[in-house]
Formats: C-alpha cells, structure tokens, sequence
C-alpha cells in the first residue's frame, strides 16, 4: 500500500464535525462495515452530508448578505445578490459548507475594472470591520473569504456583475444569466453562467443514481487530503466529472468503486492533452473550464495522480477479499 489512510480518516472526521453535538456525523456502515482505512475513507468520503447542516451555513450566510445589502446601499450601490457553491448541488465534502455569495453590482461603468476592484475595496471594508468573523482574507484578489462562526464555517464573497447572454434577453429566464469573475492577481476575467451550470449538474446526478456527486466529493476530498496543494475549485471538478458520458456514470450503489477507472482516464486525458485540457466545456456548453489559464493542467496533473494511488490501493485491499474495483462492495 502506497498511503497510510489513518490519516485521511482523521481528516475526513474533522470535517464531519458536528460543533453543537461535539461529536463527527458519520454513516452507520463507517462504523460497521468493518473494512480497512483505505475502503472506509475511499466511501464514506462519497456520502452526502445530511442537508440540514446547510441551513446552518444559509443562516450565516444570510447574515453576511444582508451586512453587504445595508451598507453598501448607505454607500450607493445598487446591488443584486446571488449563491453559488458546492451547497446549491450539495457536492460539500464539510458539515458546514461551502457557500459564495456573488455580490452584483448592478450599474457598471465604461472601466468594469475599476468598478469590480472598488466594489472588492468597500465589501472588504465593510467586512473587516465586523468583529463576529474570525478571519476575512482577500489574498487570492478574486473573491473574499470569511470564517464566520457558530457554526464555524467559511464563507465566500463573489464581487461580480451580470452578463446577459442572448438566451436570457429572449427568454428573461435567470437561469440563463451570466456573471463576470474578477481575478486582479492575473488579471484575468471569466465569464460563465452559474446558475445553468448548477441546474445541469443537479439533474445529471438525479440521472446517474446519485453518482455524479458521490464522485465529485470523493476528488474534492481527495483534493484537500493530498500532500501537495491541488489548486482546482469545486466548480472545476463538477465540469471534469460532467464530461463524462451520463450512462458511465449509471451503475448500481454498490459498484460505485467501477468508476473510478473511468474518470481516471478522463483526467490522464486532459493532463497530456493540451487540446483537449483547453477545450474542455463547463456543463452550460458555453464557456472553456480552463480558458486562459493553462498553468491549471499540471493541477489536473496532480488529481490523477492521488486518484491513481487511491485506486492502486484499494485494489490492494479489495484483492484478500477476491473483489476488484468492479465488484460488487455494500456500504450500507
């Protein structure tokens, strides 16, 4: 076995941590199925988190939304507000989270530029002066990131503005709407639409018997439990997964571990191709996942690869038992 998994379980524990009850909310089969670190991390890891932990985060976030609203009104803004996150498919690998208020502002000069850092300039303002959150960090110069509490949490703000897709001006149906996302770092803007994209993800897991989430958290987890920083968002591994065809992704429960052959090989793919890698559509068929940013192959590098080691080493502990990946594992 390449990895101790002990490690990853733990991990996993953190942050399945349920504060009020002082205790982690795990599955019954994680404490019964009596398998390895390895398989029990591997599985659990693909379990959806009890939904009602979200409404915990949306009352947080509703906090932070309605601080955001009042201020920068008193400041002249016209502002819309929005949600976006793992939390609106509800792919979060954490008990509390994860949750972006995109923050729009409505009435956008000739220099979007100037508009976007000024608008990042006052919610900052406004959010570091209030003492409730633990942190408020806007080191990435693309969106800021607060830790609120009770639950502790964390929390993003999306400083944004709309982009009206001829879809949406025919239709005036919001779920056709664009926004812009302001990386000042690189400056670099993408322009993409949240709101259809989280629709076509919602429905291709409810096609795939829960599967495309289930795979979607365990890369997430996988992603935050590797030794090296994997810099992919959680909206960058749902498009991945969503080019996968829906029926490779319909089998029983019970093979979900038969997958992980399949996306592995979509992301050796886009690691050493850099066509494909630069071509790759987000699930609205309307924007490139990737587009300008190539320094993000060698990050879809990295996921195959703790992906591959996960997979070699499941099968090393699946062999004892006279399964393989496409076996027949109850987790239940």
């Amino acid at each position: 076995m390449e990895h101790d998994y002990s490690l990853f379980v733990e991990n996993l524990k953190g942050r399945r941590y349920d504060e009020a009850l002082r205790e982690q909310v795990l599955s019954d089969a994680f404490h019964q199925s009596g398998y390895t670190d390895c398989l029990r991390y591997a599985l659990e890891s693909m379990v959806e988190i009890d939904p009602s932990y979200a409404y915990k985060v949306y009352a947080n976030s509703r906090k932070i939304h309605e601080l955001m609203s009042k201020s920068l009104k008193k400041r002249g803004y016209d502002m819309d507000y929005r949600y976006q996150g793992a939390l609106k498919t509800y792919s979060n690998i954490l008990l509390y989270g994860d949750v972006e208020i995109i923050a729009i502002k409505k009435n956008v000069t000739e220099k979007p530029h100037a508009d976007m850092q000024s608008l990042a300039m006052e919610l900052l303002d406004v959010l570091s002066k209030d003492p409730s959150f633990k942190t408020v960090d806007y080191s990435d110069k693309t969106r800021i990131r607060i830790t609120a509490q009770k639950p502790t949490c964390e929390i993003d703000v999306l400083p944004s503005i709309w982009i009206d897709s001829a879809e949406y001006l025919k239709t005036r149906n919001e779920i056709y709407r664009g926004i812009a996302e302001f990386d000042f770092a690189n400056r670099k803007v993408k322009k993409y639409l949240p709101f259809l994209n989280i629709a076509r993800i919602n429905a291709r897991d409810q096609h795939t018997n829960g599967n495309f989430k289930a795979i979607s958290r365990l890369l997430m987890s996988l992603r935050a439990d590797s030794d090296e920083r994997i810099n992919l968002r959680d909206s960058e591994i749902n498009a991945i997964l969503y080019n996968i065809p829906e029926g490779d992704l319909t089998v029983p429960p019970n093979m979900i571990l038969s997958l992980l052959p399949i996306v592995s090989d979509l992301l050796e793919k886009l690691a050493n191709d850099a066509q494909q890698f630069a071509l790759l559509l987000s699930p609205s068929d309307k924007d490139r996942v990737f587009g300008g940013r190539p320094e993000k192959q060698k990050e879809v590098k990295k996921l195959h690869m703790v992906l591959n080691r996960l997979m070699s080493d499941l099968k090393a502990e699946l062999e004892p038992l006279n399964k393989s990946l496409s076996s027949e594992v109850e987790y239940l």
